[in-house]
């Protein structure tokens, strides 16, 4: 659950710069994927930070590092990443369920910001989360984040594979 946090930390937004673009021109279509480190992780109104089932309107506040991944390797940094999540429905039982987040993400890169906004299942291995926006070389970015978690149900690192299409 905690590094889904961090994906719409996740996630959710590794605009590489890769060169230089006009504040005034729509970001080109790309696709590029980043690893998420989260070094962050502070639970908002209770929610747990043990296996216990979160609640409705709890949340937490995650923060981390982005790198380069390519072939399965980490590489430089290129950014960090905040996010803060909602918890807006759970229906958990003990073989199964769903708990359901809104999350807000943005992704800090020497280009500009990216903005991630949207629903995350914090039970699920993997989610999309739309990407809203962003400031100087992304201004008008849309388009969206697959955020996978790596490394097991307490691992706070995942990878991001970031669709931009304009």
């Amino acid at each position: 659950m905690r590094n889904k946090c961090g994906l719409l930390m996740i996630c959710v937004f590794g605009m590489l710069a890769l060169g230089a673009m006009s504040a005034s021109a729509a970001p080109k279509a790309q696709t590029f994927s980043l690893l998420e480190v989260d070094s962050v992780f502070v639970p908002i109104n209770g929610f747990p930070t043990s296996n216990a089932s979160p609640a409705v309107g709890q949340g937490f506040v995650t923060g981390g590092e982005m790198y380069k991944w390519v072939g399965g390797k980490k590489g430089a940094p290129v950014g960090h990443v905040r996010v803060v999540c909602t918890v807006t429905s759970v229906n958990l039982t003990s073989t199964g369920g769903s708990a359901w987040t809104q999350c807000e993400v943005s992704l800090f890169l020497p280009g500009g910001v990216i903005e991630a906004s949207g629903p995350l299942n914090l039970t699920a291995g993997s989610d999309e989360v739309p990407i809203v926006g962003g400031t100087d070389a992304y201004v008008g970015a849309q388009g969206y984040v697959n955020h996978k978690e790596i490394g097991g149900q307490n691992s706070n690192s995942a990878v991001n594979i970031f669709h931009i299409t304009n």
